[in-house]
């Protein structure tokens, strides 16, 4: 059994000192979440990966040591939604497809054009939560919602290539769950 997430006292403002840091960590940024796509955009999207993963090393790392020894998925899906949460980046959730595991995020600021960042910080965070290597790939956003499916980094590039060539995003995990 592990312990339910717990945000009491976790974002702390120090007003006198101008400094806010989540978990007793190093100082934070509150900043608009359209200057951060902006900032993202115009590092391109290698840019946005790599700071995207970076932020999500991060979230990982604080779920890791509040989750150490629990192979549950819904005690790492609570904690890193909560990470989530505390970040501002929306409200996370689950959906198993077969033997793929979608993760929903509600109400994200950062909308469609945030897909990318977003996927990159859930992709940083299952790696470092979890020590194994994954991949995030964004495949639907609806009425503000988002859905990524979590597979092996081999298995997204078929993935992100049917998802190209038009293949509905169902269809495209009902392939990979092994139907023709």
């Amino acid at each position: 059994m592990h312990e339910p997430f717990n945000p009491t006292h976790a974002v702390r403002f120090e007003l006198g000192r101008g400094r806010v840091s989540v978990d007793r960590t190093e100082p934070r940024l509150l900043l608009p979440a359209d200057a951060l796509l902006q900032l993202c955009t115009s590092a391109g999207p290698d840019g946005a990966r790599d700071f995207g993963k970076r932020v999500g090393t991060e979230l990982g790392r604080r779920v890791a040591s509040r989750i150490a020894g629990s192979s549950s998925v819904a005690a790492m899906v609570e904690h890193l939604g909560g990470e989530l949460a505390l970040a501002g980046l929306g409200s996370l959730g689950i959906e198993v497809w077969g033997r793929v595991l979608v993760f929903t995020v509600k109400e994200s600021p950062l909308g469609r054009d945030g897909a990318t960042l977003l996927g990159s910080i859930l992709e940083g965070a299952m790696q470092r939560a979890l020590s194994r290597d994954a991949a995030v790939v964004a495949i639907d956003h609806t009425d503000g919602n988002m859905r990524f499916a979590a597979v092996s980094p081999q298995t997204a590039l078929s993935l992100q290539g049917w998802l190209k060539s038009g293949v509905s995003w169902g269809d495209a995990l009902s392939r990979l769950n092994g139907a023709p």
